[in-house]
């Protein structure tokens, strides 16, 4: 273990963050629920709440494809992500001391909030499951898309998308070269067209089918609000949430302004990660399926000439690697307590 002093440099320089819809993939987690199936309980709580076996959508058992679809893509994330969380903090037992933030990107955002204690995992999946039925039926009537922009001046798309005023808009600010526009279906595949003649990067549709962080979800917006008002009584939080919409820490009382208010506003990931990066903080652990937000962040900090530490957890590899650190850094001794 690291002496008292040697601790102290690192109190409170760890920053736990969620990947939101897109993340997912099929058979995401099964390496870890072999390796500790009781976290299997997560997802019968969850099965029983949506009416279905959700390890069979997640494993696309019986060819089934489902997971893409946005009202499984969801409660999936939010499950495997929660159950992560407490592998990290029960099994692995990593002390609130050592973190200063929660936060998440989107829909991982339900999922910090679960991490920091606003409520318990049953009543954040009823909520997420909710969140994913009411945008699905949105997309139904309103045929939304989203795209990431990849290697692109921030100042040429905002110039192509001036010509498609109140169709098309930027949801995702997530690096200092990647963003993600949203809007109408047809309105952003001609954005896409007229971006590539202009001489755009890389472009890449994303797994969603919804228009998310626009205006577009701003029915989703009110009926989310509804919805907290008749069954979602926050708690007060033992760890400090960051909001990503918001760029700023967000408490009990505001939560659900929040969570109304990141489906028709940007996610500002970019600002979000610099801010902690003058905060000092050194470690990054990204929880939940996939590896995106672990690029992100690797990127900014690169971009702002910050050294920093990204682990995750997608693979069985990567939570031992995880784990290894840990240990290394004195923040985990050697029997996980």
């Amino acid at each position: 273990m690291n002496s008292a002093a040697e601790n102290s440099k690192i109190l409170n320089k760890i920053v736990f963050m969620f990947p939101g819809q897109g993340s997912q993939y099929r058979n995401m987690g099964s390496e870890f629920l072999d390796a500790f199936s009781n976290y299997k309980e997560y997802f019968e709580i969850s099965g029983e709440i949506i009416g279905m076996d959700l390890l069979k959508v997640i494993n696309g058992v019986e060819n089934n494809n489902l997971l893409d679809d946005t009202r499984y893509s969801q409660i999936s994330i939010y499950t495997l992500s929660c159950a992560l969380n407490d592998y990290l903090m029960n099994d692995l037992s990593i002390s609130r001391a050592y973190i200063d933030t929660i936060m998440g990107h989107s829909l991982g955002d339900y999922c910090a909030l679960y991490s920091s204690g606003a409520y318990d995992f049953k009543k954040g999946a009823e909520l997420v499951w909710y969140r994913g039925m009411i945008m699905s039926e949105i997309n139904k009537t309103t045929r939304g898309m989203m795209a990431a922009i990849i290697g692109t001046d921030i100042h040429l798309i905002e110039e192509v998308l001036h010509g498609f005023k109140n169709r098309v808009f930027i949801a995702n600010y997530n690096d200092h070269r990647q963003v993600v526009i949203s809007g109408y279906e047809e309105a952003v595949k001609e954005a896409v067209e007229e971006l590539k003649l202009k001489g755009s990067g890389k472009i890449i549709p994303l797994k969603t089918g919804t228009a998310s962080h626009c205006p577009l979800m701003s029915g989703a917006s009110a009926k989310i609000g509804r919805f907290i008002d008749k069954n979602i009584e926050f708690k007060d939080m033992n760890l400090s949430f960051f909001s990503t919409t918001e760029v700023s820490y967000v408490n009990r009382e505001n939560l659900k302004d929040t969570l109304t208010g990141q489906l028709i506003n940007p996610v500002r990931w970019v600002d979000s990660i610099e801010y902690m990066l003058c905060k000092g903080v050194s470690i990054f652990i990204e929880i939940g399926p996939g590896k995106v937000l672990s690029g992100l962040v690797g990127r900014i900090a690169r971009e702002n000439n910050r050294e920093v530490t990204v682990l995750n957890t997608d693979k069985m590899g990567d939570i031992k690697n995880l784990e290894k650190i840990l240990k290394e850094e004195g923040i985990i001794n050697e029997a996980g307590k």
